[in-house]
């Protein structure tokens, strides 16, 4: 048994959650075609230089094996940690579902590989502690999704380490079960690619950053090694944790904007792919009635859609008169976008009329995660551009 669930964590488990999230993506109708479809486009991935480097030393370990001279060593591809510190979450594998997310895969769990009750450490924390960890959690995208409930297990889960410079934190190729969470110093990520004798330097890690997730996610060694350049304190999570509370947190996020998502029309020509994808982008913000959420005037690079409540848009028409109510939303309206075409100040005021809650996304989330957005409002602009907020 032991065996079993060794090769469906390592083996099965990866490949199986990104095909169900191609194949909900698509939905077709030949689902054999696909699957065939799909694998071969597998075997293609863009590759930078250094992981085709490692890729040609994969398969000529592979050659080896198929040779019969190294019949007990299997060999494995595991992505660069070049840049491991953007978040990327999917559901626990169990079927029937509505999404899944696509970058990662979690834990699986079946007959081979059941899943105990969570139950979450707490360690006792100064209140100078928790703001730190609060600061820090503010600053990491990773954990974006929590609910108020959701970071305050987290606040009394995270251990404090303390590490001085030169220490090795993640050592490549070991086996890893802690996620850590800058915050402060300074830490250096390097990676041994095969055939070098010397690690190769990858990137920094500086406070707000948060290292140590692949191993988490894709249950593998780790990539890469994180040294510590200067003396710097890390808040650690245990992999329980981060699986039952940041993987899953992101999950339900993205089963909550779904149907919000679906009822926006300036999303009507996305597919559910993008749709999910924008959902991982999207933080939500309150506002009070008579609020206001953006001023006439001010410069803005935020889009916001309405979750819940109304809101209504004022301009000022002539100078030294009132401003003029000219426009109202509801649920599934949005405004700012303009803002992120044009780089102009807001032409209007938006301001709560009720208590207003708003999904909202900036300029650089739009562009890193749904590039093909911005070709979207370009073409719908000439239905809302008169108002230009």
């Amino acid at each position: 048994m032991a065996k079993h669930q060794e090769y469906v964590k390592v083996k099965l488990q990866v490949l199986l959650n990104e095909f169900v999230t191609a194949a909900l993506a698509k939905l077709p109708t030949d689902i054999y075609a696909f699957a065939l479809s799909w694998l071969e486009s597998r075997k293609k991935p863009e590759l930078s230089a250094p992981e085709q480097e490692e890729l040609k030393h994969l398969r000529f370990e592979l050659e080896k094996l198929r040779q019969g001279k190294d019949d007990h060593e299997e060999t494995e591809d595991i992505s660069s940690a070049s840049d491991s510190d953007e978040i990327i979450e999917d559901n626990q594998l169990k079927l029937p579902v509505k999404k899944f997310r696509t970058s990662v895969s979690a834990e699986a769990y079946g007959e081979w590989n059941k899943r105990s009750d969570f139950i979450p450490r707490q360690i006792p924390k100064s209140n100078e502690q928790r703001q730190r960890i609060i600061e820090v959690l503010n600053k990491c995208f990773m954990f974006s999704s929590l609910d108020n409930l959701e970071r305050e297990v987290l606040i009394l889960s995270f251990e404090e380490r303390k590490f001085s410079s030169g220490d090795k934190i993640i050592r490549q190729g070991d086996d890893g079960n802690e996620l850590f969470v800058v915050d402060s110093g300074e830490l250096s990520c390097s990676k041994l690619f095969p055939h070098e004798k010397e690690e190769r330097f990858l990137k920094k890690y500086f406070p707000g950053e948060a290292f140590g997730e692949l191993a988490l996610l894709y249950n593998v060694p780790r990539a890469a090694s994180i040294t510590a350049t200067m003396d710097c304190v890390c808040w650690v999570l245990d992999r329980d944790c981060f699986n039952n509370v940041v993987k899953d947190a992101a999950r339900k996020k993205r089963e909550k904007y779904e149907s919000f998502l679906a009822s926006v029309q300036l999303l009507k020509e996305i597919d559910s792919y993008e749709k999910m994808q924008m959902a991982d982008a999207l933080q939500t913000i309150n506002y009070v009635a008579d609020e206001y959420v953006i001023r006439e005037g001010e410069w803005g690079d935020v889009f916001y859609m309405v979750e819940e409540g109304e809101a209504i848009a004022t301009k000022t028409m002539k100078p030294g008169l009132p401003a003029t109510e000219v426009y109202q939303y509801g649920p599934g309206g949005y405004f700012g976008e303009l803002a992120l075409l044009k780089g102009a100040p807001r032409a209007a005021n938006v301001i709560a009329k009720t208590a207003l809650k708003c999904a909202m996304m900036d300029r650089r989330a739009f562009k890193r995660l749904l590039g093909p957005l911005e070709d979207i409002l370009k073409r719908n602009a000439t239905a809302y551009e008169g108002y230009n907020f």
